[in-house]
């Protein structure tokens, strides 16, 4: 395994019209900083003004001679701040302790699908991970309707989430505008960001920005991270559950030098020791794990145009799944239990720094990231063993064409180098991918309601080629309540065919495959339609959607060709993801939020010569998720009901039971979820209780051929819903904010 150590330099994101102020309002609650909506903005003696939207972020016209901004909010301190730049705001508004009796016209909804944003974009804020027990970034999601959530397989406890019906590996998955969780961490990468170090999610469905890459074929995913800037000073999380697992987070900033220099700790660890077989198949329900993370973050902003961001993050994990009697120390052998051993080691490392200039109409950033991470692992008799080291960056100049700042120019440079070595069935598999980019965008914004954005970029592939990405997106508000967004593009995307696939490994049938890592393409196109009404006095938003994935090239996963081998082949005939959803989001009565979504999925792949359904996909999905909060928030209740749509199992024709007739063989019922959760909060801290699949609902027979797992019949990998039954767990949150 090779050891490298390279120097990386990243970016900060700049506000794309420069003459525009923007910034986010919280209020300081006790729970933490929470995003403040409604909240009245403007200039000290005129009429000029907004109001912060559902996260509280807000954009205002910088008015000339006018440098007083206003700040007022029912049952907060009204505040005044002096801005003399253009420089980001954050400011947090404290609660009126004289008043007496406050009525709140708004509650801080947990998720916001943006009216502002020129792509679809669905906002997750802090909120919104306080309503399960949110452990990772994959379980950030089981209360959000448009990202499933499922098991990759039954041993490994990886997880993996879909959009728009398509893997998450069609989705750009990055943290704070940067690619990652890409390679080596595709598998198991969703668990390695904590739901405690998380400030907010971003959900964009299409085409992404060409800025952020050519790989966003479904959409982006992007975590923000809590920055050592805030008001927290101290975070402390810990968790159990009754399957004894258990969780510690912690979070720290540090204010060296006010808020011109600071830096946070973050700290994570979790252990899973106790051997769970709740359906008595003779395999653990969940691999035994133990993971410890720590990361160290460096904030510096003057205050004049000038921030710099940089930090490192260490993770170690160790999973041993398979048969309740594996042993991490054992031999893997016939004459042994099957068992299935995994050790990742990474190493993260980002800097990023960027500068706007005086005049407010330019702005230059350079961005990048870097990663290195290594893979120990076999799975029954079968090892797998690999090292990756990847390098990204990219550098950004905006610039507003006129005063106006109707015109915007966003264009740059990237560049990725991918080091890749894998080590399968005794063959060492090794590449280095080099991809130099350019890209330009243009965006027309000639005022709030309609904005055109046009982007086109081009990539030199050291192994396939040149290949260009185009991309365009629209949003027109009209009649005060209505928006229209549409949007076209190109994806590419490498598809790393054997370690996107290392799950699969836990099968009878081995892996076969033609190439070791492929190009992917496809067209993306969408078109979402969001109202906005005031029902009973309170904000009604219904959204409608549809949005098709085209694939010209596509890496197919193939069960159901071959009884030897488990296929990893070239697409060869149509591919096509078509999602339709539509979704009702409104506060019914006084502090009760209520979210109900509908979506149905419709995808087909040419498997074997013949067009089918693509097999473990849900035809449909429906979500229930109502909030309650009681006054002066003391108590937090949670309720959310998912329906899933049933679909087909993947066969061998010749794996058919003899004189089967049951159609349960080769596909499987609708079904449903069911999570609750209770909080109560105090001036510090909180507690929380709740239960997952609170119905106790178990997929029958995950692992199929558990009696011989060495045997022909063998496969962990049909899975299609829970693997866990009905699991109860008790948390408890400490903060501390500085004054």
């Amino acid at each position: 395994m090779r050891k490298l150590i390279i120097l990386f330099i990243i970016v900060f994101p700049f506000v794309s019209h420069a003459q525009n102020l923007r910034g986010i309002v919280y209020g300081n609650e006790q729970d933490g900083k929470q995003p403040l909506p409604g909240v009245n903005i403007f200039w000290q003696g005129t009429n000029s003004g907004t109001a912060s939207d559902g996260d509280g972020n807000f954009e205002i016209r910088k008015q000339e001679h006018q440098h007083m901004l206003v700040f007022s909010f029912v049952g907060y301190e009204t505040k005044t701040l002096h801005v003399d730049n253009l420089n980001k705001l954050e400011v947090i508004l404290q609660p009126n302790l004289e008043i007496e009796e406050v009525s709140v016209v708004r509650k801080n909804r947990g998720t916001y699908l943006s009216a502002m944003e020129t792509i679809q974009t669905e906002r997750i804020g802090g909120a919104e991970l306080h309503k399960a027990a949110c452990c990772n970034l994959a379980e950030s999601f089981e209360t959000n309707p448009s990202v499933d959530l499922s098991y990759s397989d039954a041993i490994t406890g990886a997880k993996q989430i879909k959009l728009l019906g398509l893997d998450g590996t069609y989705s750009l998955l990055q943290v704070e505008n940067m690619p990652n969780l890409r390679g080596l961490a595709t598998t198991f990468g969703l668990t390695y960001i904590p739901g405690p170090w998380m400030e907010s999610i971003q959900v964009s469905k299409g085409a992404a920005s060409v800025l952020n890459g050519y790989d966003a074929i479904a959409g982006q995913i992007n975590a923000e991270l809590k920055k050592p800037d805030s008001n927290e000073k101290l975070f402390l999380n810990v968790f159990g559950n009754a399957d004894s697992r258990l969780e510690f987070n912690g979070n720290t900033n540090i204010r060296l030098k006010g808020d011109t220099l600071t830096t946070g700790i973050l700290v994570h660890g979790h252990d899973l020791s106790a051997k769970n077989d709740h359906n008595n198949d003779g395999f653990l329900d969940e691999p035994l794990s133990q993971m410890f993370q720590v990361g160290n973050r460096w904030k510096f902003n003057n205050h004049q145009g000038y921030m710099a961001q940089a930090g490192i993050n260490l993770l170690w994990e160790d999973r041993l799944g398979g048969q309740v009697d594996a042993s991490r120390n054992m031999t893997p052998s016939v004459d042994n239990p099957y068992g299935v051993s995994i050790k990742n080691n990474r190493f993260d490392a980002f800097f990023k720094t960027g500068y706007v200039f005086p005049n407010g109409r330019t702005a230059v950033a350079w961005l990048s990231n870097f990663s290195q991470h290594e893979t120990d692992s076999y799975y029954g008799l079968t090892d797998y063993v690999a090292d990756e080291t990847r390098f990204y960056g990219s550098a950004v100049l905006t610039r507003d064409l006129d005063i106006s700042g109707w015109h915007t120019l966003n264009s740059g440079f990237s560049f990725i180098f991918d080091d890749f070595d894998e080590m399968l069935y005794g063959s060492d598999i090794r590449r280095i991918e080099k991809v130099p980019g350019i890209f330009t965008e243009y965006t027309y914004k000639p005022n709030a309601n309609f904005t055109l954005m046009a982007g086109l970029r081009a990539d030199f592939h050291n192994i396939f080629g040149n290949f260009v990405t185009p991309r365009m997106h629209f949003r027109y508000h009209f009649a005060n309540h209505f928006t229209l967004r549409g949007s076209a593009g190109k994806g590419y995307r490498t598809a790393n065919v054997i370690s996107e696939n290392i799950y699969m490994l836990a099968n009878s049938r081995p892996l076969s495959w033609k190439r070791d890592v492929m190009q992917e393409e496809a067209w993306n196109y969408g078109i979402a339609f969001v109202q906005n009404y005031m029902l009973l006095g309170r904000d009604l938003t219904l959204n409608a959607e549809y949005f098709r994935t085209d694939f010209q090239s596509q890496l197919i996963v193939d069960r159901e060709t071959s009884s030897e081998y488990i296929l990893l082949s070239p697409l060869d005939g149509k591919s096509y993801a078509t999602s339709l959803q539509f979704d009702l989001r409104w506060q019914p009565v006084e502090r009760l939020d209520m979210l109900l979504a509908y979506r149905i999925n419709d995808i087909k792949q040419t498997i074997g010569g013949e067009l089918k359904e693509k097999p473990l996909t849900n035809k449909y999905k429906g979500l229930i998720n109502l909030n309650y909060t009681t006054n002066l928030k003391k108590w937090m209740f949670d309720y959310t009901v998912q329906f899933n749509g049933g679909g087909r199992i993947p066969r061998y024709p010749g794996d058919m039971p003899l004189g089967q007739s049951d159609n349960n063989f080769t596909s499987f019922e609708p079904y449903t979820i069911m999570n609750a959760q209770i909080t109560k909060y105090f001036r510090y801290w909180s507690i929380y209780v709740g239960v997952e699949n609170l119905a106790n609902f178990k997929q029958e027979n995950p692992i199929e051929g558990a009696d011989n797992p060495f045997g022909p019949q063998f496969s962990a990998t049909n899975v299609w819903g829970p693997v866990m039954g009905r699991k109860i767990y008790l948390g408890l949150r400490f903060n501390l904010n500085y004054e």
